[in-house]
C-alpha cells in the first residue's frame, strides 16, 4: 500500500510540485510536476544533517540547514547552493489564498477549518511574514502569516470558530510599499 503526500517547493520564485509516495515496505517514489514517478533510495547521513539520494541510479548528496523562515531550507545539492521553501500542498494553497486576497484588504480562508489561535489584534501593525492566526484543517495546523506589512483593521473570527472557504478572517490595510 502506497501513502502519497504532495509538496510545493519554491526555489527563488520558481515553483515545483513534488508528490512523494512511500510504501509500507520502505520503498519511495517521487514524481516532480507532470513527470513520471522515479524510484528513490534515501538515507540520512552526517548525523541527520544531509540526505544521500539515489535517483535513477545516480547518487546525490544534499546538505540541509533550516533557515529562520517557516519551511525554509538552505540546501546544497552536489555542491550547488539552493534557497528552498518547502510546504505541504495544503499550506501552500492557504498561503497563496492569503497573498491573493490581501491586496483587496481581506484575508479569507481558502480551506475550511477551525481557528485554533489568534496572534494579532485590531490596530496592530504587522510585518510581512508575521503570524496572524492558526487554522486547523484536516488535523493539520496551518499558520496564516501576513503577506505584506500593514495594519490590522478588523478580526472577524475568534478562537474555536469554524470557517468555510471564502470566509473573511482578517481585514487589513497594506502599508505603502509593504
Amino acid at each position: 500500500m502506497w501513502m502519497k503526500k504532495r509538496y510545493v517547493l519554491d526555489n527563488g520564485g520558481e515553483q515545483y510540485t513534488a508528490e512523494v509516495a512511500t510504501h509500507r515496505d520502505g520503498r519511495i517514489a517521487v514524481k516532480l510536476d507532470d513527470g513520471g514517478p522515479r524510484d528513490v533510495d534515501a538515507c540520512w547521513v552526517q548525523n541527520g544533517r544531509a540526505l544521500s539520494l539515489r535517483v535513477d541510479g545516480r547518487m546525490h548528496l544534499i546538505d540541509l540547514t533550516a533557515t529562520g523562515q517557516r519551511g525554509g531550507l538552505a540546501a546544497t545539492v552536489n555542491g550547488r547552493h539552493l534557497a528552498l521553501t518547502v510546504m505541504d500542498e495544503l499550506r501552500a494553497l492557504a498561503q497563496r489564498s492569503v497573498e491573493s486576497t490581501v491586496a483587496g484588504g481581506t484575508v479569507a480562508a481558502e480551506i475550511p477549518g477551525v481557528v485554533v489561535s489568534l496572534a494579532v489584534t485590531a490596530g496592530q501593525k504587522v510585518h510581512q511574514g508575521d503570524a496572524m492566526l492558526v487554522l486547523e484543517a484536516m488535523k493539520m495546523q496551518n499558520e496564516i502569516t501576513a503577506p505584506v506589512t500593514g495594519t490590522i483593521d478588523e478580526i472577524r473570527v475568534e478562537v474555536g470558530q469554524s470557517v468555510s472557504t471564502g470566509d473573511v478572517m482578517v481585514m487589513m490595510t497594506a502599508e505603502v510599499g509593504g
